[in-house]
């Protein structure tokens, strides 16, 4: 919790009058009990001259509108302690929440695989939730119940002597009890949020995939699938319940053996010794106020257990260091689309042993067409992650306008090296609100000419309100063609110095696919367009084609230099288009 109180700044002076508010509200509730006790002694219990009783009226209305009064101002206080105390905690989750989305956004590809997109949304949600519930219970009775057990101990010391010394026996056991269902139960909690994680995971794969779920009638599967996760997760609350649950039967062992030692040692005292009535009164109401304090301290400590392991867990979202860092004055333009990579390796993660790349070493002018061809998994798509830094290499260095990309600013690297990938996804939002997240303030005019060069303008134009077409989470209301079509728009209106197209025109007809490349041919002659391709017609017309295998790069060169002098381009290629040819 030491590490998150710097998430309390925005309602610091709310956060210091809380104690000062209870202070208030505790003073006037223990002061109830006091002239509880005056009115019957002094008042219901008083005597004339004679010793015949003869109870005092004035005695019992003032110290029954002092009891009033107290009760009234009490009240007051502790809405306004209420009022404060939601105030605070509801402001401590939502910065929490902002500050972890925040941290979450400067993490680069490498941070996020150590964490599962289910489990981060747990941590926003349900973790925050957690603790913000906790906060709310710690300051409004943490605070509380100490202060109301000290000043109901120090008053049963003044007005009852010796019978305090019955708490000597008491807090022990139930402290000792607390220690030890806490202790057992915290294990268990840690458990059920990895398990939580889970169902998260599971939900999140199940709802994205449902069309996938369907078409291959995979739904009891995915019944079953949730079941097991929703088990596992009651399972492990259940084992964490049987032990919480002992916290009650502990309490009330407690008050049940407190109440038959007060109500032993008082009676001999009010027999044998100088105990009043009234006296014995106020003491049985701050015994209730001392186990109260107890049990509401025991639900504090509770709620400790449950909420340390979401305070752990967000922590580690927060600590987590971005591994791309900036350098301390980075240059902010980038002069052109050339691209140097020079004796540069890479692997995912520091365990693992096996380079993906290794001593790679390419140079490419500005305004070149680069095509990337090779089967799955011979590093396609990290080669051109690195360009864009997603990823940082592990060795060598990569070089963009003449200038190792580490010395660039992140915004302007990725504002000038636009990354579309084979998945990239579209917003909930319309048409036009997508194509602007490439220029946020281009015209009507741009995100139509970047329709057109990505051959998205006639299906847009053929929508029921055209750029202001509503487009659902996703793009699950247009086709995958359509949908990486718009994401090929979105990344041109940007017009960056170099263009990356990781096989995204995947989803596309041929004939379509040769219109996007002619179209890309033409607009911005400077920018470096790379694209990634399964099919070699598509790249036949660079200037660069990079043929990668298994151990990296095979080959590089134009497409009759690879078809004239390279076994395995010319193999492929010839395949390709005798299948074209009987398609066609």
């Amino acid at each position: 919790m030491r590490k998150l109180t710097k998430y309390f700044n925005t309602v610091k002076k709310d956060l210091i009058m809380v104690p000062f508010l209870i202070f208030i509200e505790v003073i006037f509730e223990i002061l109830i009990p006091v002239f509880m006790g005056k009115l019957i002694d002094d008042g219901i219990k008083a005597t004339d001259a004679l010793g015949s009783a003869a109870p005092n009226q004035n005695i019992i209305l003032m110290y029954g509108g002092l009891m009033i009064l107290s009760a009234v101002i009490a009240l007051i206080f502790g809405i306004l302690v209420t009022k404060k105390v939601s105030k605070v905690s509801t402001e401590f989750g939502h910065n929490l929440r902002q500050a972890q989305f925040e941290k979450i956004q400067s993490y680069s590809f490498e941070n996020i695989d150590n964490f599962k997109t289910s489990s981060l949304i747990t941590r926003m949600t349900l973790d925050v939730n957690t603790i913000q519930q906790t906060t709310n219970m710690t300051l409004r009775v943490a605070l509380r119940a100490p202060s109301m057990f000290l000043f109901s101990i120090i008053s049963i010391s003044i007005f009852a002597g010796w019978l305090a010394a019955v708490f000597v026996i008491v807090i022990p056991i139930l402290l000792f009890g607390f220690y030890i269902i806490l202790s057992k139960a915290y294990r268990y909690f840690v458990q059920m949020f990895d398990k939580i994680d889970n169902l998260n995971l599971v939900i999140q794969e199940d709802l994205i995939g449902i069309r996938t779920v369907k078409s291959f009638v995979r739904e009891d599967y995915e019944i079953d699938r949730f079941n097991s996760a929703v088990d596992d997760v009651r399972k492990i609350g259940i084992t964490a319940e049987k032990i919480t649950i002992w916290n009650r039967p502990l309490m009330q062992f407690s008050i049940g053996l407190s109440f038959v030692l007060i109500g032993w040692f008082g009676s001999q005292l009010m027999v044998f010794g100088n105990l009043t009535e009234g006296q014995f009164a106020n003491t049985i109401t701050y015994v209730n106020q001392v186990l109260f304090s107890l049990m509401m301290i025991s639900h504090v400590f509770l709620m400790f257990a449950m909420s340390r392991a979401a305070m752990e867990r967000i922590t580690e979202v927060l600590e987590e260091e971005p591994l791309l860092v900036e350098s301390n004055n980075p240059v902010n333009e980038i002069k052109d689309g050339s691209f140097e990579f020079e004796n540069v390796g890479f692997k995912y993660g520091k365990l693992d042993n096996k380079p993906v790349l290794s001593n790679v070493n390419l140079d490419v002018p500005s305004g070149s067409f680069v095509g990337i061809f090779g089967s799955t998994g011979t590093g396609k798509s990290t080669l051109v992650q690195l360009l864009s830094r997603l990823y940082d290499t592990t060795e060598g260095t990569i070089y963009v306008g003449g200038k190792d990309i580490k010395n660039y600013s992140l915004e302007t690297l990725r504002k000038d090296i636009i990354l579309v990938l084979q998945k990239n996804v579209l917003f909930s939002g319309t048409v036009k609100d997508n194509i602007l997240w490439g220029k946020k303030d281009a015209s009507d005019e741009e995100v139509i000419e970047a329709l057109k060069s990505a051959q998205a303008y006639d299906f847009v134009m053929s929508m029921e309100k055209g750029l202001d077409s509503w487009i659902e989470q996703g793009g699950v209301n247009v086709s995958g063609g359509q949908r990486q079509r718009l994401t090929i728009a979105r990344a041109l209106i940007g017009n960056p110095k170099i263009l990356i197209l990781d096989d995204s025109t995947s989803a596309v007809d041929t004939k379509t696919d040769s219109k996007i490349r002619t179209a890309l041919k033409n607009h911005s002659p400077n920018m470096t367009k790379v694209v990634i391709s399964q099919r070699l017609s598509s790249l036949e017309d660079a200037d660069i084609i990079i043929l990668m295998d298994e151990n990296g790069i095979n080959s590089v060169g134009s497409h009759e230099d690879l078809y004239q002098n390279n076994k395995m381009y010319k193999t492929i290629y010839d395949a390709q288009s005798r299948s074209k040819e009987v398609e066609e």
